[in-house]
């Protein structure tokens, strides 16, 4: 059962999870990070022992009726129960995910004086507070000590029954209540994640007692969107199929269609992002060893899609999407979503995606529908900057400040200054200068050093790194470009015009 305690600093009345007991949490109020308490205990008295008394029309006490399949219980004594008040929108449990289904308390024996959302007046017979618009949950919309679905909208916080979609107040979607075994197979545990596009569960896997598993269900309150988000899907789990032999990739397990609805079934990761943790040790950096060996792991996912045809790109790589295992050391990365392919063509490669990024992580031309590998490079190098420093970064702005800060003889310890440059160079506004590959990042990491010089291998002269041609023998050094979407001829990477029609290249 959920439980009520109040924040050390302001007093804020907060509702935990009933395994929230020594976990940190963030006061939604004044910021503050604590770690919840145990529950209080409970003492078990013959009044609180007694079933809730409905009244009938007539002001008789009536037992609510029995359960289905039950016998019937003898009729309690008529007697008045007093409870605590419903849970209020701000007391929303502060745990890694949204709050699911909970045992909504009985309705206090009359109308509260003030607002338990906003603290204004409460009016006489009114049913919603006339500034916040709260509505206290009513035996109609609440059963007692029944299990309901409390409404993720901050805003609202109202109470449904189990198995109802959308808020009956706000129309606002509605997490899958606990306990809900979908596809005779998956028991729901609890919401750990809800967006505009899906939800994600815990759930125990009832063919294998003791195994959980991650489900993320698909939400579409239009029909018409359901083929569109049904693509996603379906490409999401391609991606994770192709990226099975990935240690840091959660293993996909299936894709259900069902009924106009749709669910992955994938591995459970348990333990937290990498977002959260920093901001629960107050943007504490990460070892600087441990964050080299995340962004080999990292590389490694990145080159794979790459390297496909159509070569793939995540789009949307930051820290709140890195898992942190209960080892602490080892990482999963999630949430393939917004993973797409460029096209195979020219024509479609040039063509505008759909604008998806997250502000500081993403370069100029994934801003404008134009991302390509080398954005996940910048996002890459945004990721580690702030696993690195704690802080969030800025875009291109923080590649300047590094640039700044380099320039300083003592401004950085010695033995990271080439990691700062790594990152440096991968967060240029201009995509030709940064690393070509995210094997190129990873055989830096690996060696600790900034490769500034390669040999070229036809007539063995000296040429700066990422040069597309040797300067002295005209040798290509570098990977082949897709073709030129004027002329159609195929350069090399690092080209920033074409070499047969002089276009400008991307």
């Amino acid at each position: 059962m959920p439980y009520v305690t109040p924040c050390p600093s302001c007093q804020l009345a907060m509702q935990l999870a009933d395994d929230a007991a020594g976990k940190p949490f963030r006061c939604p109020a004044c910021k503050t990070i604590f770690v919840a308490p145990p529950p209080p205990v409970k003492v078990a008295s013959a009044a609180a022992a007694a079933p809730p008394v409905r009244q009938g029309a007539a002001g008789a006490a009536s037992p609510p009726p029995p359960r289905s399949g039950a016998s019937a219980a003898p009729k309690p004594p008529a007697a008045s129960v007093a409870s605590a008040p419903p849970a209020t929108a701000q007391s929303a449990a502060l745990t890694s995910g949204t709050p699911s289904a909970l045992k909504s308390p009985a309705p206090s024996s009359g109308p509260p004086k003030h607002c338990p959302a906003c603290g204004s007046p409460w009016l006489a017979d009114a049913v919603s507070c006339m500034d916040c618009g709260y509505l206290l949950p009513t035996e109609q919309t609440v059963e007692s000590e029944e299990a309901v679905v409390v409404c993720i909208n901050p805003a609202c916080g109202a109470a449904n029954p189990t198995g109802q979609r959308y808020c009956s107040r706000c129309t606002t979607v509605l997490p899958t209540a606990a306990g809900t075994v979908l596809h005779g197979r998956y028991k729901i545990k609890k919401l750990l994640a809800m967006g505009g596009f899906g939800a994600v569960y815990q759930a125990e896997d009832l063919k294998h007692p003791g195994s959980d598993v991650a489900i993320k269900d698909m939400i579409c309150p239009e029909a018409s969107e359901y083929a569109i988000r049904l693509n996603f899907f379906r490409r999401e789990a391609e991606i994770l199929r192709s990226l099975a032999s990935t240690p840091i990739v959660p293993r996909l397990i299936d894709l259900i269609e069902q009924d106009k609805t749709a669910q992955l079934i994938m591995e459970f990761i348990p333990g937290q992002d990498l977002m959260k943790i920093q901001e629960a040790n107050g943007h504490k950096p990460f070892a600087f060893d441990q964050v080299v060996e995340w962004g080999k792991a990292i590389c490694e996912v990145l080159q794979r899609m790459h390297m496909q045809t159509p070569p793939l790109v995540h789009r949307d790589l930051k820290p709140e999407n890195i898992m942190l295992r209960p080892d602490g050391r080892s990482i999963a990365l999630i949430d393939f979503g917004t993973a797409r392919d460029l096209g195979r063509t020219a024509k479609e490669q040039m063509k505008a995606k759909t604008r998806v990024y997250t502000e500081g992580y993403a370069p100029p031309e994934q801003i404008i529908g134009k991302p390509e590998p080398r954005s996940d490079l910048f996002a890459l190098a945004g990721t580690l900057y702030q696993l690195l420093t704690g802080k969030e970064p800025e875009g291109t702005f923080t590649g300047k400040e590094i640039e700044a800060l380099l320039a300083q003889p003592n401004a950085l310890p010695a033995e990271q200054r080439w990691l700062y440059e790594l990152i440096r160079i991968n967060l240029a506004e201009d995509v030709h200068d940064r690393y070509h590959s995210a094997a190129e990042v990873k055989r830096d990491l690996e060696r600790r050093t900034v490769t500034r010089e390669v040999d070229c291998p036809q007539c063995g002269a000296r040429n700066l790194v990422r040069e597309p041609y040797c300067r002295q023998c005209a040798a290509p050094l570098t990977a082949e470009t897709p073709p030129c979407h004027h002329c159609g001829q195929i350069n090399r990477m690092g080209s920033r015009f074409c070499i047969y029609c002089g276009n400008r290249m991307r």
